[in-house]
C-alpha cells in the first residue's frame, strides 16, 4: 500500500510539474513581446518585459561560464528599455536585438530559432518567431519594411 501510495504521488508529481523551458526560450517570450508592442507604435507592456529578460539573463549568467558574458551584456541591455518614450525605446531595442542575437549564437540555440530580419533605414536587425515582417523601428508608417535575412 505505500509503494502504491508513493508511485502515486511520483507520478502525480511529475504531471504536475511544468515543462523545462531553455533561458533562451524565455528570453525571446519576453523579446517577442516587446518587438510586437514596438512595432504596434506602443510601449504597453515594453517595460515588464525587459525587466523580466534582465532577470532572467542575470540568473543564468550566475550558472552559466560559457555564455556569462552575452547574458550579461543582454541583461544590461535590457535595463535600457526603461525608455521615456517610443522613439528611445526603438533605439535601445536594436541594441537588445544585437546582444540576443549574439547570446543565442553562442549558446547554439537551435530549438524554433528565430527569423532574423533587418532593416536598411534604422540599420538595425531584430529577430521574430515568424516570416511575416513586422518593423519595430517604424511600426506602422513601415510595418512591412524590413529584409528576411536568416
Amino acid at each position: 500500500m505505500k509503494t502504491v501510495i508513493a508511485s502515486l504521488l511520483t507520478l502525480l508529481s511529475l504531471q504536475a510539474a511544468p515543462a523545462s523551458t531553455s533561458t533562451a526560450d524565455r528570453v525571446l517570450e519576453q523579446y517577442y513581446a516587446i518587438q510586437v508592442s514596438l512595432a504596434s507604435d506602443s510601449m504597453s507592456g515594453v517595460l515588464p518585459a525587459a525587466q523580466k529578460i534582465s532577470k532572467i539573463s542575470s540568473q543564468a549568467a550566475q550558472a552559466d561560464t560559457k555564455t556569462k558574458p552575452q547574458l550579461s551584456a543582454l541583461a544590461a541591455a535590457a535595463t535600457g528599455l526603461n525608455a521615456p518614450d517610443i522613439k528611445t525605446a526603438r533605439l535601445q531595442f536594436g541594441e537588445l536585438s544585437k546582444k540576443l542575437t549574439s547570446y543565442l549564437q553562442t549558446a547554439g540555440a537551435k530549438k524554433n530559432p528565430p527569423y532574423q530580419f533587418f532593416c536598411s533605414m534604422a540599420q538595425k536587425g531584430w529577430l521574430q518567431p515568424d516570416k511575416n515582417t513586422r518593423n519595430p523601428y517604424y511600426g506602422s508608417s513601415m510595418l512591412k519594411c524590413g529584409d528576411l535575412i536568416q
